[in-house]
């Protein structure tokens, strides 16, 4: 039994509580009803039906009561629910000897949904409490979706371009309707991570559907009184002028989706500090390091713009092996493709040189755009996105290399408001950041050698000695105004030192791309501990957003750990994934993911076929010992080809040949790998 599904006031037969006001300050308070007693026979039963709504029109009130009271309507109702969610959950569902995973994994399935049927903050105790989608939530709740049902993520996809602005950065709140609004609290300012989302999320889209067209769909840019990036307000702007980017014609601006990916990760590319990595401006992903606007820079977040750039790179050659050699960009934008034919071209090494770039972008951009547009070989712009992308890679990869003892050695992931090196040894404290190192490790910027330095430092710093939880930070002994008010918690409380399940998800999945997935399990698989431990968790089935100290789950749908957990299991430990629309299956399932026959299977969908992939280990061998030997339906081999690593892929005409209906049976052998 979960102790807070069973309320003392009921269990005991209390008729109200015995409290004082005053003694339950910052509590819930929770109102119930009681009915009337009811005496059963052996043998008798009795059913309640609770109808709770909110109507001002009397006759609404009187037609749910007959209907709640006409034979059979309740029950039918009851029986339809349950079907709709167990068919919808059904799309992805894992199959391994621990039973209580299973059902787990079920639950944590579920959050993504609930978080986009109510957005962030629709339970009182949430401490944002005003409702409203936030722009990075958004994105990172399409991902679990997006495995499932990729066709139905695109409209919404699309959509939400439509609140970039021109400047590179966006509203950050989406409404009830659909519209763009800058700041729920009025206080409109720039997440510096806000611009590395989109292209994530939409690339793996692309992966998943092979929809390389995508990128050269229309969408308007939000246009509002916040320009150079929040910087300013425009007196001159008006409701009349409308929430969208105009040219100096009057017309509405459209610009490709590869366009608004450009403007987003070229400006964030030229928006450095003193250290020459990207400043951090309103705060990153960690919207406690919110103090530090003016000198305060994120490596972090600067390590996924250099992936985010390569990766661009790396989209637009698919898009002209697919017969394209030119795309159409707004004018202005060449401004910051200075290593284009005819650009003047700036050294990458100078912050000053830097600034200067996005200050004339910014100020030719700052109220309308001229809507003429340049043709640009896409041979040019890959060569421009990778020597922007290569810069920050060696940048970070040396400049930001921290030895810190004999012992350790990690990333340094920021810089505070005095332009200080955060992490590190410092006023006789070791300061280390989970985020600082989760995405050097994801982007490939670390090298085998540092991968191993960090898995080490982490362990030694980060490993939480009760739980072995990963916390989000060390002690860094006391506020950090230079920072940001995550350190005026508590430490192990919320931004401060907590086991954050969001950014241990992604160290784990970090871990699991540089092919370390022992250690990347372990992450995972303490936080399901952690969670399942009724007697320490206290909170319904699910992967909270944090841990506190006392090793608590707070918050159930204020998270993007449940999609990112999802996601890391399908995509990477068992390894089912989407590649420029082909399917991959190339696990790294552990030995004691596989039952007594050596079996572990994952229901999913691809290229809209239902499929039930079940893995064959019989030797139980470990990940880097196997590689995918043949991949069958039934005693028919299906044509795959070899990847580097052990996995293989599968054509996607392959697997859209199969039937609509009915769940496609597909076995993978796992055998002695020979390399």
């Amino acid at each position: 039994m979960i102790k807070s599904a069973a309320p003392a006031a009921v269990w005991n037969r209390e008729s109200k509580p015995d409290y004082a006001r005053n003694s339950i300050q910052g509590r819930d308070a929770i109102g119930g009803f009681r009915f009337a007693d009811v005496v059963l026979a052996p043998g008798q039963s009795a059913g309640f039906v609770l109808v709770s709504g909110i109507s001002a029109d009397p006759a609404a009130t009187a037609r749910w009561v007959r209907w709640v009271k006409a034979e059979g309507k309740v029950r039918r109702s009851l029986e339809f629910t349950k079907t709709h969610w167990t068919q919808k959950l059904a799309r992805i569902s894992f199959f391994t000897p621990d039973g209580e995973l299973n059902n787990w994994l079920a639950w944590v399935n579920f959050q993504p949904i609930l978080r986009r049927l109510y957005g962030n903050s629709y339970l009182p105790q949430f401490d944002y409490g005003r409702g409203g989608k936030g722009w990075r939530d958004l994105w990172q709740d399409c991902l679990a979706l997006m495995l499932s049902d990729p066709g139905s993520v695109r409209p919404m996809l699309l959509h939400n371009f439509g609140g970039v602005r021109i400047d590179g950065s966006n509203a950050t709140i989406i409404g009830s309707g659909g519209q763009f609004i800058a700041d729920r609290n009025n206080i409109p300012r720039t997440w510096m991570d806000h611009g590395t989302w989109p292209l994530y999320t939409s690339f793996l889209y692309i992966d998943q559907t092979g929809d390389l067209k995508f990128l050269l769909d229309e969408r308007e840019y939000f246009r509002d009184p916040q320009i150079l990036r929040c910087r300013q307000r425009d007196a001159k702007w008006t409701d009349v002028y409308g929430y969208n980017l105009r040219t100096r014609g009057g017309k509405v601006y459209r610009g490709t989706v590869l366009e608004h990916m450009l403007v987003q990760n070229l400006t964030a590319f030229f928006n450095v500090g003193e250290h020459n990595v990207c400043r951090l401006e309103g705060a990153d992903w960690n919207d406690g390091l919110d103090m530090a606007a003016k000198r305060g820079e994120s490596v972090a977040f600067s390590a996924f713009y250099a992936w985010n750039l390569e990766r661009l790179a790396q989209m637009i050659e698919a898009l002209a092996a697919s017969g394209r050699g030119h795309v159409l960009l707004a004018r202005e934008l060449l401004v910051l493709l200075d290593r284009l034919p005819g650009q003047r071209k700036i050294n990458y090494r100078s912050v000053a040189a830097k600034q200067k770039r996005l200050a004339a972008y910014l100020d030719v951009v700052a109220r309308d755009v001229s809507g003429r547009r340049a043709s640009v070989s896409v041979r040019d712009l890959v060569q421009d996105l990778r020597a922007k992308s290569q810069d920050l890679y060696s940048r970070i990869r040396t400049q930001e290399w921290v030895k810190a003892s004999a012992k350790l050695s990690f990333f340094n992931g920021y810089y505070d408001n005095d332009a200080r090196r955060v992490e590190g040894r410092r006023d006789g404290k070791m300061r280390m950041t989970l985020t600082g190192q989760v995405f050097p490790l994801m982007t490939g910027i670390a090298g085998d050698a540092q991968v191993d330095s960090v898995i080490d430092s982490v362990r030694r710093l980060l490993a939480d000695p009760k739980t072995g939880g990963i916390r989000l930070n060390t002690d860094f002994g006391g506020i950090q105004p230079a920072l940001g008010r995550a350190f005026s918690f508590a430490y192990g409380e919320k931004e401060n030192g907590a086991v954050f399940s969001h950014m241990a998800v992604m160290y784990a999945f970090a871990l699991y791309l540089r092919r370390r997935s022992r250690e990347g399990r372990a992450v995972w698989s303490t936080l399901y501990r952690m969670a399942v431990d009724q007697s320490a968790a206290k909170i319904f089935p699910c992967v909270p957003e944090y841990f506190n100290a006392d090793a608590r789950g707070l918050y159930c749908y204020l998270t993007g750990s449940a999609s990112w957990l999802i996601y890391l299991l399908l995509t990477q430990v068992f390894g089912v994934r989407g590649e420029l629309g082909n399917l991959v299956i190339d696990p790294q399932l552990a030995p004691q993911d596989f039952d007594a026959r050596g079996e572990c299977a994952v229901r999913t969908w691809f290229a809209d076929r239902p499929l039930w992939i079940v893995f064959r280990n019989p030797m139980r061998l470990a990940p880097g010992k196997y590689r995918v030997g043949r991949v069958a339906i039934g005693f028919t081999e299906l044509p795959a080809v070899p990847r580097k690593g052990g996995g293989v892929t599968l054509a996607r005409r392959i697997i859209r040949r199969l039937p609509p209906d009915g769940f496609h049976r597909l076995f993978v052998d796992l055998m002695k790998a020979d390399y």
